[in-house]
């Protein structure tokens, strides 16, 4: 093969397009061959490093238009007739008013506005002083301490950068006194925000891992008049700020972030499993935070856009984390309304997806999409069914029958749990009275009472109420409460647990194990039964501490005299393991999955043969 042909290979394989256009064949093929491998290295080579060069440039343009997007100062680059060829959105958040090229910048000498400005300057070198920024169309104004910087261009240009001197100075006089909060409105400033979110990521752990990050930003939007007026927004600021203590719940971080931001932290002791739902329910609060605060000023339009950041997902040191959540925030101001916007793409993704959610919740409460299975409770000593969970399901037209974790925590985030929890007991009172026409009744049912629920004024009155419409009693029906109501420790919670008691109800402390329970919880308060966290039953055949701690918390109630409900039985060893330990009320898949109504006449049809196969 001629050298020729050889070298046309090699410089395919080294990526050098340009090669057989640089180099005439005739030359190259009488040098000698060494020297011609050297040749095509060496233009691979410079080609990759090109390539790199373009590549570093691309990325300090990206840097540089990121500062511009985010910055708190008011940047613009002039052309040499000091007319602007580029304003930041803090600029144009000042200026109020398009600014197009042909219009000089707003920049006067006086506080009154009759000298601009930039046609009185001779800019042949740098220049810095104070300057009073206003729109034509406002009487509003604002001082500014002003830096031009000619670049080193022909022709030439201009750097103009400007920032408030009411910031300026509060900057100031806080670094002088080590304030920690914000003059105007009292909530925690930048720089200790900066602090808390340090904690937060020390504070996360495996069972914690995660916290959130959300900036709230309000753009000004035109008046009536069709003008945007300039710095209002400082009128009102404190008022936003008293809004939003009322619509953040407790234990989150509200801090003043700038001068029309503010700063939510969601710490990682306070981010459900849910995060998504949590934060869409909050941030749907905070969208609707400018209506209340506006609806007696005409002449204010707030348009409210969040950018929300999530450790570690999007950064583990605060500034990735505050720049994340600031990019995600500049991403939905260039949609032009209001909304958020999540640095992360996949929880973006995901949410319009709950929005529809909510709506399909919604209508589903109208439509009767909601029904209640019923998984059975195993006695060990008589064989038999003793008793039924009632579970709801949502039967969803485009998603199928769907299990409560896919929309009960958007249900608590709603307030629609309460009309769930009224809806699943009439339900199991409709159930009953049919089971007792037939036969059927195999005592309590137990159901599951939100914490949103139980703190409702009506909560006694409406179950009552129901019991009586149906003509049955309290002491056919089982209440299963969290633990955080009974950590609640006040005169209320107390007094409806004990009308409850007193009427017949059946009460029982969920989940106990999970939490924090104390013996002063179950000394306390009028409870009756225990259930088991499914976390110490689950693989409690293969790990003998888990087997000692099942066994303590069965005789602690026991001494306790309360009845223990054990749940989540996959296998017929952690059966028998349970019938030794003295557990007698057995719940689990081993025995039933939650069934429909119509199913149950065929489940105790067999229910014999239900523990047999378990305990021998």
């Amino acid at each position: 093969m001629p050298l020729s042909r050889w070298l046309l290979i090699a410089a395919s394989f080294f990526s050098v397009p340009s090669f057989a256009d640089a180099v005439d064949f005739d030359v190259y093929t009488s040098l000698p061959f060494a020297v011609l491998i050297i040749l095509v290295l060496s233009l691979t080579l410079y080609n990759r490093k090109l390539q790199h060069r373009n590549q570093l440039v691309i990325e300090q343009q990206q840097t540089l238009q990121g500062f511009l997007q985010h910055s708190d100062d008011a940047i613009a680059i002039l052309d040499q007739n000091l007319l602007p060829i580029y304003i930041n959105p803090r600029l144009a958040t000042y200026c109020g008013t398009a600014v197009t090229p042909a219009k000089k910048l707003p920049l006067y000498l006086d506080k009154d506005g009759s000298q601009l400005l930039l046609p009185k300057l001779n800019l042949t070198a740098n220049w810095h002083g104070e300057a009073w920024l206003k729109t034509a169309n406002s009487d509003a104004s604002s001082m500014l301490s002003v830096a031009i910087t000619r670049l080193q261009q022909t022709p030439p240009s201009y750097l103009l950068i400007g920032r408030e001197l009411c910031s300026l100075t509060q900057t100031a006089g806080d670094t002088q006194s080590g304030s920690l909060r914000d003059n105007q409105t009292g909530l925690i400033n930048r720089n200790t925000l900066s602090e808390y979110l340090h904690t937060c990521a020390s504070f996360s752990n495996n069972q914690n891992p995660t916290f959130a990050l959300l900036l709230l930003k309000f753009n000004q939007l035109l008046n009536a008049d069709g003008v945007k007026p300039v710095l209002f927004l400082s009128d009102i600021i404190a008022e936003l700020s008293r809004q939003l203590q009322k619509i953040i719940p407790d234990g989150h971080i509200l801090a003043r972030y700038s001068n029309d931001t503010f700063a939510i932290v969601i710490p990682p002791h306070l981010c459900h499993v849910q995060l998504e739902v949590q934060l869409n329910r909050l941030t749907q609060k905070m969208l609707l935070l400018p209506a209340k605060v506006t609806e007696t000023r005409n002449n204010i339009s707030l348009q409210p856009l969040i950018g929300i950041s999530i450790y570690p997902l999007d950064g583990k040191e605060p500034a990735e984390l505050l720049l994340a959540a600031s990019t995600a925030l500049s991403n939905i101001a260039r949609l032009g309304h209001s909304g958020l916007q999540f640095a992360n793409s996949k929880f973006q993704q995901r949410a319009p997806e709950f929005r529809l959610l909510e709506l399909e919740l919604k209508k589903a409460m109208l439509q009767g999409e909601f029904d209640v299975y019923y998984q059975p409770r195993m006695s060990i000593g008589s064989n038999r069914v003793i008793g039924y969970e009632a579970l709801l399901r949502w039967h969803n037209p485009k998603r199928g029958v769907l299990l409560p974790q896919y929309f009960m925590a958007l249900a608590d985030e709603t307030g629609m749990i309460a009309d769930l929890d009224k809806l699943v007991f009439k339900k199991c009172c409709q159930q009953l009275q049919y089971w007792q026409k037939t036969g059927l009744d195999r005592g309590r049912i137990a159901l599951n009472i939100s914490n949103f629920s139980f703190s409702q004024p009506d909560f006694v009155s409406t179950l009552t109420q129901q019991l009586s419409v149906t003509d049955l009693k309290a002491e056919q029906f089982e209440l299963e409460l969290h633990e955080d109501i009974l950590l609640q420790s006040d005169a209320n919670t107390l007094s409806t647990l004990q009308n409850l008691a007193k009427i017949g109800f059946h009460l029982t402390l969920d989940n106990f194990g999970a939490g924090i329970s104390s013996l002063s919880v179950l000394r306390n308060y009028p409870l009756h039964s225990l259930k088991i966290s499914p976390e110490y039953i689950q693989n409690m055949e293969h790990n003998e501490q888990q087997r000692n701690l099942t066994a303590t918390l069965i005789r602690l109630a026991s001494y306790l005299q309360l009845d223990v409900i054990s749940t989540g039985i996959e296998n017929e060893m952690q059966a028998y393991l349970l019938h030794v330990m003295g557990c007698d009320i057995l719940q689990g898949h081993l025995f039933s999955k939650a069934l429909p109504a119509s199913e149950i006449p065929a489940l105790l049809a067999k229910e014999n043969k239900l523990l047999r196969k378990a305990i021998n």
